[in-house]
């Protein structure tokens, strides 16, 4: 394309600059806190479900491939309280509360011990005070001092810390 086909820039007038009067709330950001907090929030909540969402259907995929009964009125209850307690864990990492938060602090308990990983323990006697009444439980006895002991160093020395685990692979 040829300079001579381009019109003449001398016939652009300027807009004054001094002119320009910009409306609140338009093209600047709200000055109320409260307005930011509840669209971060907003935000935050689609984010957070639409993650869970993502996670919960590969994990439906996996178990599927894996030949689970997914079609089990049992298995539908306990995919949704899987997938309600990821819920749950998504919304702690943003500060943000849920009731699965506190159905996890009720059952479990996290120790630490110095020098080794963080483990936790789940207690369902927190929540659970009756046992099946479908299902007869055999008494046991109890472990031999020693076996326990073992026991107890084997799970002392299994840790599990994040950075072992490699996505990329």
């Amino acid at each position: 394309m040829s300079n001579d086909k381009l019109p003449p820039k001398d016939n652009i007038i300027l807009f004054p600059s001094s002119r320009i009067v910009e409306k609140p709330g338009i093209t600047t950001p709200p000055s109320n806190n409260e307005y930011v907090k509840r669209i971060q929030q907003k935000q935050t909540k689609e984010f957070v479900e639409t993650a869970v969402d993502d996670i919960s259907m590969n994990l439906l995929r996996q178990l599927y491939d894996l030949a689970i009964k997914t079609e089990k009125q049992s298995f539908t209850k306990d995919l949704a309280l899987v997938v309600d307690m990821i819920r749950g864990l998504v919304y702690r990492d943003f500060d943000m509360k849920h009731p699965a938060q506190r159905l996890a602090d009720k059952l479990v308990e996290v120790s630490s011990k110095k020098g080794s990983a963080m483990s936790a323990r789940i207690d369902y006697g927190n929540i659970i005070d009756r046992e099946y009444p479908d299902q007869k439980v055999k008494s046991s006895k109890p472990l031999s001092k020693d076996l326990k002991e073992d026991l107890k160093d084997l799970n002392d020395t299994i840790a599990f810390d994040g950075e072992d685990l490699n996505t990329d692979e």
